[in-house]
């Protein structure tokens, strides 16, 4: 009697569509955006889509530290918002370019920090804990500009930041990618990103490994608040003036980058390699509804079933192993 020991393998086309289905859609929305417009795939275009989800780069890059823990950081928008609010008030009451950047960067680490110990120290969720700084925030941001967006006259470094170029690369693109190198190397290249993988993979086992995983859930939030800062810094300049509700909208955009993230190459967890190709699809989607003359009410139709789709196909790889 014979015994048959083969195992099945699982199909080689289930294992493609597992590791770039994600981009294999979105190589089909520029296809089909290219189709619709041919002004979609040009150089000016392609630019002005880079600069457009700068910030959005810049604010999923933060929230990716904190999902590699498995922690949820609803804060960013708002921390955004308050964060182009404030350094707009700072400098226009005087104080300098360098040290208005610098107090609002350390509000931003304050605040992911101050989330970070409420999440480890008060043993709260970070879903609950994160919201309820992202309604402080708000309140704060509220309580400077009674509602109200702030103007004023900025100094040319100020400026530049939103608005201004190195060659033909506009500066907030440089920040993002800046941003998006260090998270790179801090996530792959270091004992901290592993660490962080290692907490997010298994908290128990990590905490028994010897981590302290309190430290490193600390780390993640406070970089979450740290990279919301300096996405609210770029948008403030960007806009000229501290819009008391400019950040309000990011969070749901941020959140379908970093789910969609984890579905590429089927990593299954956050990555921010992941993270900026999920901000190009949403960049890709917005840029060209809007190009094609769709009516923006039916934009955020589209990235509501988009985050939908990306949970969705996260859940459905998680269980594929």
């Amino acid at each position: 009697m014979s015994i048959n020991t083969s195992v099945k393998k699982q199909p080689l086309k289930s294992d493609f569509f597992e590791k770039y289905g994600v981009l294999v859609g979105l190589g089909l929305l520029i296809i089909f955006f290219s189709i619709k417009t041919p002004r979609f795939i040009s150089a000016r275009n392609i630019i002005s889509l880079l600069r457009q989800i700068s910030i959005l780069s810049l604010l999923s890059s933060g929230l990716t530290f904190s999902m590699i823990l498995n922690e949820f950081d609803l804060s960013v928008g708002e921390i955004a918002g308050l964060s182009g609010v404030l350094v707009v008030t700072l400098l226009i009451t005087g104080y300098s370019f360098f040290l208005s950047i610098l107090i609002v960067l350390i509000i931003g680490i304050l605040f992911g920090f101050l989330n970070g110990i409420i999440v480890t120290k008060l043993k709260i969720l970070s879903f609950i804990a994160t919201l309820a700084m992202s309604t402080i925030a708000l309140g704060v941001n509220y309580f400077i500009t009674r509602g109200k967006p702030i103007y004023g006259e900025f100094p040319a470094g100020f400026k530049a930041i939103g608005r201004g170029y190195i060659g033909s690369i506009p500066v907030p693109v440089i920040v993002a990618f800046v941003v998006l190198i260090l998270g790179v190397v801090l996530t792959k290249k270091t004992k901290y990103g592993r660490y962080m993988y290692a907490i997010g993979g298994n908290i128990i086992a990590a905490k028994h490994s010897g981590i302290n995983t309190d430290r490193y859930r600390i780390l993640g939030l406070t970089l979450s608040g740290l990279s919301a800062a300096i996405g609210g810094i770029v948008l403030a300049s960007r806009l000229g003036s501290g819009q008391p509700t400019a950040g309000s909208g990011y969070m749901l955009d941020c959140f379908a980058a970093v789910f969609l993230g984890t579905a590429i190459f089927g990593r299954k967890v956050a990555n921010i390699t992941g993270t900026f190709i999920g901000v190009v699809i949403i960049g890709v989607l917005s840029n060209g509804l809007t190009m094609i003359a769709v009516p923006y009410y039916y934009e955020y139709m589209v990235k509501g079933l988009v985050l939908i789709g990306a949970v969705s196909l996260t859940s459905v790889l998680g269980h594929s192993r």
